[in-house]
């Protein structure tokens, strides 16, 4: 007997046999399994990993804002299962610059061997901030971008583009500000970051004793990010900066303190890195 308006507790048996066990507890685990398979999936969209058959394994899609050197157009022309690459003047993209960054994937600002000075304008600059920001992918060649159109009084990457770049122009002892000086360097690439796939399995460039050190144009820049790789002159022993990475929230943004063309196989890791 149950009192007035008492209602008899419902009894859920167990289900019997192993595949019906099986099926019961399969289900509660189904939430954790989807969880599991996206934070897998954006880890391999992100970088941090690589999933065989399913992460991207066509090329990405690269722009090249300015002029490479011969060198570097030379090692992504045998990087075409790599990347896919356009050139375009920093002046085309003055217009709409937010639109035509979008469709790709992997950005690199190399200025170093255009006509003019390294000048973006206050659009295009904006732009790389917010596609960097939104989980683009950059690579900054030397001093390429410090300079803003019709405003003198901008040098350097932090008054350009905001807090994105892994360096930052600092002045000297004559308040010259050091990204406007570059300076010929004899002397040895270095890693600094062991666990860094940049440099994976590269100790030093030259690798050889034997072999001709590094003679690259670098600049006495401030390192605001993750120092991978410094540049020891082999005459003044003094160190510069040689690959610096800033990570932000979801883009990447890769500094080169020299011409890239002249390690093409770290290069080239900086393109699978970033795909």
């Amino acid at each position: 007997m149950y009192e007035e308006g008492a209602e008899e507790q419902a009894y859920a048996p167990q289900p019997a046999g192993f595949k019906a066990r099986l099926s019961y507890h399969f289900e509660g685990l189904i939430p954790l399994i989807l969880i599991l398979i996206v934070v897998v999936l954006a880890g391999a969209w992100l970088g941090f990993w690589d999933i065989p058959y399913i992460t991207r394994a066509a090329p990405a899609k690269m722009l090249i804002i300015g002029q490479p050197s011969l060198e570097t157009q030379a090692v992504l022309d045998d990087s075409k299962d790599l990347v896919e690459y356009r050139i375009m003047n920093a002046d085309y993209l003055r217009v709409n610059p937010k639109e035509k960054l979008a469709p790709y994937d992997i950005i690199m600002l190399d200025q170093t061997n255009s006509a003019g000075p390294p000048v973006i304008s206050r659009p295009l600059a904006d732009a790389l901030r917010d596609y960097v920001t939104k989980g683009g992918k950059l690579i900054i060649v030397k001093n390429s971008g410090i300079y803003r159109d019709n405003a003198p009084e901008i040098v350097g990457w932090l008054a350009n583009m905001g807090d994105v770049a892994p360096v930052e122009c600092v002045p000297d002892k004559q308040n010259i500000p050091s990204c406007v000086q570059p300076i010929w360097v004899t002397g040895e690439l270095i890693r600094i970051d062991f666990e860094h796939p940049i440099m994976r399995g590269i100790e030093k460039v030259p690798a050889l004793p034997g072999d001709p050190p590094l003679s690259v144009e670098v600049f006495d820049v401030a390192v605001r990010g993750n120092e991978v790789a410094y540049i020891k002159d082999l005459y003044s022993t003094k160190y510069y900066p040689g690959i610096v990475e800033k990570r932000l929230i979801l883009g990447k943004v890769i500094y080169f303190n020299y011409d890239p063309g002249k390690t093409p196989g770290i290069f080239q890791n900086t393109l699978k890195y970033l795909r």
